[in-house]
């Protein structure tokens, strides 16, 4: 098989190439980034604009939104230990993308967002899609930790890895959270063990659980509009949020397009609801096979259907 061939872009991307296929990937820069931790931070992914419409939504569809688990049920009995809180480290909305138009239509937006296509590309190679469906957290002081999880490279499913090879990069399940306000230094939320991808020894049970080697564990503070990719691989998990305002963020899971992980869009018919959306976001709720599986294009819009991808 023969390499990928890269050049950089006039847009901070590079482009690659499979056979007859050109393609944007992202920039040289950010895969030593992504190679090195794990994961890789975007700054200003969203725009004001995109950051006041998916506001917006959810503070109109109040009765999307659940509620608090009571503390020490989800991952652990974090009673006097780093972990511990008053409330569950989060509550979810609900099915936003069939929300009525206006509000459905800022998260529809971000399926095949111009702008995520060079990251997706990147990892998973040209065809990815949805998983799990779209989930949006929220947390408020006082809201508990979430016990730190990811496999490294100690175990191989098929379902959670990272993988390097010919030029390549590719993953199972990828995690992109887009931040809806400000995570300050020290207010809790996303962390990380950097560079866990790779691990080729099970993490010790005290630091998963925050009580020993503090220091490896990484939290990663956003602005409103900053975007945060990890693999599922790489150890992460939340910590206790202390912020004064609320934590709000949109995560949007990806796959393989020959894998599906959980939940979200799994049937040979798209339901009725898909028919609001562009093309594009179509393909992205397909589900998963090889042979002429829709491969979204650099702007987001235009769909192709080789039988596989470079053919």
């Amino acid at each position: 098989m023969t390499p990928d061939k890269t050049k950089t872009s006039g847009k901070g991307f590079a482009l690659a190439s499979a056979g007859s296929d050109t393609f944007s990937t992202m920039s040289d820069e950010e895969q030593y980034l992504y190679d090195l931790q794990g994961f890789i931070v975007v700054r200003g992914f969203l725009n004001e604009d995109e950051i006041r419409l998916l506001n917006t939504a959810l503070d109109a569809n109040q009765g999307h939104r659940g509620n608090y688990d009571p503390p020490n049920t989800l991952s652990g009995d974090w009673k006097g230990r780093p972990f511990e809180g008053r409330y569950s480290p989060f509550c979810h909305y609900s099915e936003m993308l069939t929300w009525p138009q206006p509000w459905c239509q800022p998260f529809r937006d971000l399926l095949a967002h111009p702008q995520i296509i060079p990251y997706l590309n990147t990892l998973f190679g040209r065809g990815w899609k949805l998983d799990h469906g779209v989930d949006v957290l929220i947390a408020e002081e006082g809201c508990e930790g979430l016990k730190l999880h990811g496999s490294g490279n100690v175990t191989f499913n098929g379902s959670r890895y990272y993988r390097y090879h010919n030029r390549r990069m590719r993953s199972g399940l990828i995690v992109c959270q887009y931040a809806l306000a400000d995570i300050d230094p020290g207010s809790g939320g996303l962390c990380v063990i950097p560079g866990s991808h790779k691990a080729n020894f099970e993490c010790p049970e005290d630091i998963l659980t925050w009580e020993a080697n503090q220091e490896l564990v990484h939290h990663i503070p956003q602005k409103a509009g900053d975007l945060v990719i990890f693999n599922e691989a790489t150890a992460h998990g939340t910590l206790p949020w202390h912020g004064k305002n609320e934590r709000r963020i949109a995560l949007y899971r990806y796959t393989p397009k020959y894998l599906h992980y959980a939940g979200g869009i799994y049937e040979t018919k798209l339901p009725e609801w898909s028919s609001e959306l562009t093309e594009a976001q179509q393909a992205v709720l397909e589900p998963p096979y090889i042979y002429h599986h829709p491969l979204v294009e650099d702007d987001g819009k235009t769909v192709t259907r080789p039988r596989r991808e470079g053919e």
